[in-house]
């Protein structure tokens, strides 16, 4: 789902390393790049003989892992209007359903519906709607972003690692956290973690824009994404 806060520009594949939340390439936002720090051990050796000993030091204050472990990379999968659907009626968000596939737009506004489609509703709400394949990739700066099925990127922005299965992307309006699991080093589950707040603020109008449905739609929960060639994005 595309960010309609966001006024994203076709990135050029050379110079880029991106997914949604600022609004040009080099940035990634979906930049909201918050660059992930390394963790860091205080290191002590022991003194020689004759030698002064050393002077006690502070443990380093734990920082948040690199993205750089397994995480960084391009993932992706052809994703479909059925999928969204359940997986929006899974978190308690039906209502956005006749909503959710008409953000799947291309970065030059291209639909993800075929010509002469009815228009979506509750009952029906993927009449028409065509899979598209989809990637995200994350940097080894910090860097998130989304290509959509003909390689222009539609989303944008920072992320950071929490912990060893726990991430946060994107900066407001698009921010969320996700649980996240890389299985045999190529294929990536993502869950998102909604909060209540997240979810009044999406069911209070599904016709706009919500961080809850932008974070359904960016982990399709259940579903595997597999590892591809990066192919300058990251």
């Amino acid at each position: 789902m595309r960010r309609p806060a966001d006024r994203i520009e076709p990135a050029a594949r050379a110079g880029h390393g991106a997914g949604r939340l600022s609004t040009k390439a080099p940035m990634a936002a979906f930049a909201l790049l918050l660059a992930a720090t390394t963790v860091t051990a205080g290191c002590s050796s022991q003194s020689s003989a004759g030698q002064p000993p050393e002077t006690s030091r502070s443990p380093a204050s734990p920082r948040p892992a690199t993205p750089v472990e397994g995480l960084a990379g391009r993932w992706e999968r052809v994703v479909r209007c059925q999928e969204l659907v359940r997986e929006l009626s899974k978190a308690g968000l039906g209502p956005l359903a006749p909503y959710a596939w008409v953000g799947q737009t291309s970065s030059t506004g291209q639909s993800s519906f075929a010509p002469g489609s009815p228009k979506p509703t509750r009952a029906h709400p993927c009449t028409g709607a065509l899979a598209r394949e989809h990637s995200h990739f994350f940097d080894q700066s910090g860097q998130f972003g989304s290509l959509d099925w003909l390689g222009g990127q539609v989303d944008n922005g920072p992320y950071r690692i929490i912990n060893n299965n726990t991430i946060r992307i994107g900066s407001p309006p698009a921010e969320a956290t996700f649980r996240y699991r890389i299985l045999h080093g190529n294929t990536l589950m993502l869950t998102p973690v909604l909060t209540k707040a997240m979810l009044r603020q999406a069911l209070a109008d599904p016709r706009k824009f919500s961080a809850a449905g932008w974070a359904v739609s960016v982990a399709y929960a259940g579903h595997t994404w597999k590892r591809v060639p990066c192919q300058s994005w990251c």
